[in-house]
């Protein structure tokens, strides 16, 4: 018996086939969700790679730079003058209590929303997306990275405290290559002015199941540069270490756009057989 379909009919059938054929596929566009970026800065070669010596060593001597203060996440609420101002110790030069350990800072990957900022702040949502089975090939967008770091510096008060935080991390293929071992990942700071944070090198780049993970090491980023630290960056000087993990989850998008594209060939073709 020979089997009669209207326009309509024939068009629903393929689009069944299709959505059919597209769900029995493994999607392609993935995000992050969850984990961490976690950086341990080696205090001396952070303090070599910065020249500064701008104000008076006495009574003790001061380092050209150092880790004064760490908020984490739950400080994503603070304000920029609050970050700079708060935890402040009164003494300049007393340097073994101002200083604070640099060794395994975390900074939690943030969501594709995030509250609005508090004032001065500019914490970044996560838009990254990739092609799971060529991840440094189709990546793009970025990471973003809750937490700030501040320094204090070797120049006249009040301005020895530099910031580095709301930071994002992304990878460019035109990076990558530009110093011996340079990757294409970088760290970007977006708390008080745009500027690259940390330089990445020696980076591996794994997709274990639903993991994405990055290790490698860490050099200075080009917002060092006004501190003096152009020629330690041009010279790929490694200043510590980094870790990254995060979940591989399907961007939910992908199945919609398609889902609607195919809603409206069934549309159109509804539109001819009218």
């Amino acid at each position: 018996m020979k089997l009669h379909l209207t326009q309509l009919q024939k068009t629903g059938l393929i689009m069944s086939i299709m959505v059919s054929s597209f769900l029995a596929q493994p999607l392609h566009a993935s995000t992050l969700s969850g984990g961490s970026l976690t950086i341990n800065l080696n205090r001396d070669a952070l303090i070599a790679g910065v020249v500064l010596d701008n104000y008076p060593n006495t009574p003790l001597q001061v380092p050209s730079i150092y880790l004064e203060e760490f908020f984490d996440a739950s400080d994503a609420n603070k304000t920029f003058l609050e970050i700079r101002d708060s935890l402040t110790p009164t003494d300049l030069f007393d340097v073994a209590a101002n200083e604070i350990s640099a060794a395994n800072l975390r900074f939690p990957v943030n969501g594709a929303t995030i509250p609005a900022n508090p004032l001065g702040r500019s914490n970044q949502s996560t838009n990254f997306t990739f092609n799971p089975a060529d991840v440094l090939g189709s990546a793009t967008g970025n990471i973003g990275l809750n937490g700030v770091l501040r320094f204090r510096i070797d120049v006249k008060p009040p301005s020895n405290r530099i910031m580095l935080g709301d930071m994002s991390l992304a990878y460019d293929p035109e990076l990558e290559g530009a110093t011996p071992g340079r990757s294409g990942w970088v760290i970007t700071n977006h708390i008080g002015f745009n500027a690259g944070a940390f330089e990445l090198f020696n980076v591996t780049t794994a997709l274990n199941g639903n993991i994405l993970s990055l290790n490698g090491d860490l050099g200075f980023g080009d917002g060092f540069d006004h501190l003096g630290a152009g020629a330690a960056r041009a010279k790929a000087a490694v200043i510590g270490d980094f870790s990254f993990q995060a979940t591989v989850v399907p961007v939910p998008g992908a199945v919609w756009l398609f889902l609607g594209g195919a809603v409206n060939i069934l549309w159109l073709g509804r539109r001819r057989s009218a």
